[in-house]
Order: C-alpha cells, then sequence, then structure tokens
C-alpha cells in the first residue's frame, strides 16, 4: 500500500507528523526544496532543507536558545583546532 503525504492545518501539526513518520517512506511525494537561511548575514549564509530548519528551530526551543546560537555552538563543538 503506497503511503500519501497528507496536508497540514499548521507547522505543529506537521512536525507532530514527521516526529513519528520516516521522510523515506514517501520519498516520491517530496519535493527537492531548499530555503536559505540567514544564520548571521555579517558571516555568511548556509541552505538547508525546510525539514532541517524545523527541527533545528524544534531542537533550539528545546535547548531554550535560538537556532543560530545553538548552530554557533554545535560549530564551535565540532571545529574545535586539534593540539
Amino acid at each position: 500500500m503506497k503511503k500519501r503525504l497528507p496536508r497540514f492545518a499548521s507547522e505543529r501539526e506537521e512536525a507532530r507528523f514527521w516526529d513519528t513518520h520516516d521522510a523515506a517512506d514517501l520519498l516520491p511525494e517530496l519535493e527537492e526544496d531548499l530555503d536559505v537561511v540567514i544564520l548571521r548575514p555579517e558571516v555568511g549564509l548556509i541552505e538547508v532543507r525546510p525539514v532541517t530548519w524545523r527541527r533545528l528551530v524544534r531542537e533550539a526551543k528545546r535547548c531554550r536558545t535560538t537556532p543560530q546560537r545553538l548552530v554557533q555552538r554545535w560549530l564551535a563543538e565540532k571545529l574545535r583546532p586539534t593540539e
């Protein structure tokens, strides 16, 4: 049975759906769509998929911070100079 991507009444409803479903199951219905998100305009830009951005926003809320600060923290942790 082929799964169909439902229509969502809100972003919250869509977020709940993706928390419990695997995008791979609905891949043929998903379109490749990149949003440009300005994290720090004076430093640069980064492109992320809308679903990734929504997950980042949820994680930032959980951590009680902004998406920008969370990404900066993650990058600082991963890009520490090797000693």
